[in-house]
């Protein structure tokens, strides 16, 4: 596959059940700010001491990019600079709201990664590909095509979210319903996924210790770590989980939610949200580095 910074557009086996209109952007956005907020840094501690002063960075699977934004900013004194792929370039931050360095352009991670961008960052991260990904072969498949990009004595942060694990809970208010319904969505999301994909979530020491990664640390969060964020992550999770199903829906497989029952579920669990009930699951986020020449 040649390197190209031209548009992308999605395919009808673009593994992306979540949809690519503004909305999803904003979705997109928002989650970031959520996220970052709850686990605590935009970085991880281990690596911003590691990096040199010119750093090339690398965000792959970037989606609007404001992750690369925000370290950008985070950072401006530094010489770094910034890269972020993806598959599609339909939810980027405007050129214009991008600061200098800073640049955004079109990479497919589960093909080949091209040489001219073989070794050429200092850090690579990736966020929130689960609905891209299957069974943990494919982890490692990916994970083993990404590390092509890192230069000897690089680091990868890989942050995710195990959705295998979430479900909805009674909250704090007597009015709560149980949530039943946000665990319902997510089930049959799950359910889904896991039949058509073989979807799974690794145990990322593992992972990363199995394609030879060194100084290997994982850090795990829960959704409702701070309680000011329950609803937030709820809310978020919401549009992600009807999203995809409603998205899936239109497959019309066997065992499968209709459009019409995706958007009565999605009205039930938005009532559960709605009566301070919330969806919780893990967030993960795995560092490592490869071998020093």
């Amino acid at each position: 596959m040649s390197y190209s910074s031209g548009t992308a557009t999605s395919t009808g086996d673009e593994p992306y059940w979540l949809g690519r209109a503004s909305e999803e952007q904003q979705r997109l956005i928002k989650q970031h700010g959520i996220y970052i907020k709850s686990i605590g840094y935009l970085l991880h501690p281990s690596i911003q001491s590691k990096l040199p002063a010119n750093a090339h960075i690398a965000d792959v699977a970037t989606g609007t990019g404001i992750w690369l934004r925000d370290l950008s900013a985070a950072s401006p004194e530094s010489g770094h600079t910034f890269t972020g792929f993806d598959i599609s370039n339909d939810q980027f931050l405007s050129s214009d709201s991008l600061p200098s360095n800073v640049k955004l352009t079109y990479l497919d991670f589960k093909k080949p990664i091209p040489e001219d961008l073989h070794g050429k960052f200092d850090l690579v991260n990736i966020r929130l590909i689960i609905i891209s990904m299957g069974p943990v072969e494919v982890w490692k498949e990916t994970l083993t095509n990404i590390l092509t990009l890192l230069k000897p004595g690089g680091a990868i942060t890989w942050t995710e979210g195990n959705f295998l694990v979430a479900r909805g809970f009674r909250g704090a208010d007597d009015a709560s319903t149980p949530g039943h319904a946000l665990t319902a969505g997510q089930n049959q999301l799950n359910s889904t996924l896991i039949k058509r994909f073989g979807y799974s979530f690794p145990d990322f020491k593992t992972l990363f210790e199995d394609v030879g990664l060194q100084g290997v640390q994982t850090d795990v969060i829960s959704t409702d770590r701070l309680v000011e964020m329950r609803r937030e992550f709820t809310e978020i999770g919401v549009g992600a989980v009807f999203g995809g199903l409603k998205n899936l829906a239109k497959v019309k497989e066997e065992g499968g939610w209709g459009e019409e029952e995706v958007e009565s579920r999605r009205v039930e669990a938005v009532a559960d949200l709605e009566s301070g009930a919330y969806l919780r699951w893990d967030i993960h986020v795995a560092v490592g580095f490869t071998a020093k020449e």
